[in-house]
């Protein structure tokens, strides 16, 4: 899975492509598919804070500069699905 993060450019000026790291998302959805994951679910650039994480490949724009703190609880909520406490299923072998 990999989570794409990126700020606004109206913050940071011409120091982010958000569009162009979602393109490259994009273009990674055929490979995830091949693989019997889910893509982006689009190919059409969402409004900033719009958290497209339903797919193993992931995609938000905050509307703040270069920090991925805005982006954070989304990320966490995207990666809940992979990342599995092993006390849980009683795997813990600490």
């Amino acid at each position: 899975p990999v989570f794409i993060s990126a700020g606004s450019q109206q913050v940071e000026g011409g120091w982010v492509d958000a569009k162009g790291m979602f393109l490259a998302g994009v273009g990674a959805g055929p490979v995830y598919t091949l693989l019997g994951k889910k893509d982006l679910g689009t190919t059409a650039f969402p409004p900033q804070e719009t958290a497209l994480i339903d797919g193993a490949v992931a995609f938000r724009q905050h509307g703040g500069g270069h920090t991925i703190g805005p982006n954070w609880p989304t990320f966490l909520k995207f990666a809940d699905r992979y990342l599995k406490d092993p006390a849980a299923d009683g795997q813990d072998k600490r």
